[in-house]
């Protein structure tokens, strides 16, 4: 692994370490091994990179917030405050169906879609001693699965879900009808954490725009096809500081137009290394956890 790089960091941003794959051109063997068969033992070189990350704070304390539909088309993410009912109530069956029903309902309310199928949810916790545990690929949406009891480690690696051929067949799987039958459909995650606020591995964002061709690399992983993001110094990564469990983070991951009307195809995103406990009551200051609901949004 590479030494981290560094940067003099500006006002209003915070120095974070992400962790980011090494492009081709840096690789000493063929990076078509990672886009064979699935296997764990494939793990394709990184490095970690010290960066300037925005903290998006004021933006989420706004009392004038540009829309989510907005922030989506032009970055691929967005924040918002959006208190959860059911948040505590997820170790249970009843609650986690509530919890994905109310998730739904947020992203249809926020994007304007005909209607909103939860295809799964990962509870996540930053435990350096925790193993990725193998999930078998869907074939439909998740039904009664509690996802607190089958917790995975942090997305420490920046990423993007799905690529576009994964992506649709996904959301083919949720609709139960090809994808391409519909106006248009979209991968969007809701991000939260179960408690706050969060001092420790942050979940970090990458504007669309300011992912190039070449910072990118697909793999193979146990769901589908995924895509790698290599470090470039033009990236401008964006986080929220002290993030509180009644605001929650959406990551577009794919759409169906792509790009025809110039918005955002997805966003990078990657759990970041950095202590924020400055000025934290000591009995706050925990391991993060985390929930996320990966939703398909489908217009008719």
């Amino acid at each position: 692994m590479s030494p981290a790089r560094e940067n003099t960091p500006s006002p209003e941003r915070v120095r974070v370490v992400i962790k980011f794959t090494l492009p081709k051109e840096r690789l000493d063997h063929d990076e078509s091994i990672y886009t064979g068969k699935y296997d764990p033992t494939l793990v394709r070189p990184s490095e970690s990179v010290t960066v300037e990350a925005r903290d998006l704070r004021e933006e989420v304390d706004a009392a004038e917030k540009v829309p989510v539909e907005t922030q989506l088309a032009q970055r691929g993410y967005a924040v918002s405050k959006q208190p959860s009912s059911f948040i505590n109530d997820i170790p249970s069956a009843e609650g986690t169906e509530r919890y994905l029903e109310e998730c739904c309902n947020i992203l249809r309310e926020a994007v304007g879609c005909t209607r909103v199928i939860a295809w799964n949810s990962v509870c996540r916790k930053n435990d350096e001693n925790a193993a990725l545990k193998d999930v078998p690929k869907q074939n439909g949406p998740e039904k009664g699965f509690l996802p607190s009891s089958r917790v995975q480690p942090i997305a420490g690696i920046a990423h993007v879900d799905q690529d576009e051929v994964w992506g649709k067949e996904l959301c083919s799987l949720a609709i139960g009808a090809p994808a391409d039958n519909f106006k248009r459909v979209q991968i969007i995650n809701i991000w939260r954490p179960l408690s706050g606020p969060v001092t420790n591995a942050p979940l970090a964002m990458l504007e669309f725009h300011e992912i190039g061709r070449s910072d990118i690399s697909k793999h193979t992983s146990m769901f589908g096809t995924g895509m790698d993001l290599h470090y470039s110094p033009i990236q401008q990564w964006a986080y929220i500081r002290h993030q509180q469990p009644d605001e929650i983070i959406f990551l577009k991951c794919y759409d169906t137009a792509q790009g025809s009307d110039g918005s955002a195809l997805y966003c990078g995103h990657v759990a970041a290394t950095v202590d924020d406990s400055e000025g934290i009551l000591p009995e706050l200051v925990k391991p993060r956890e985390s929930i996320e609901v990966r939703l398909v949004a489908i217009w008719e």
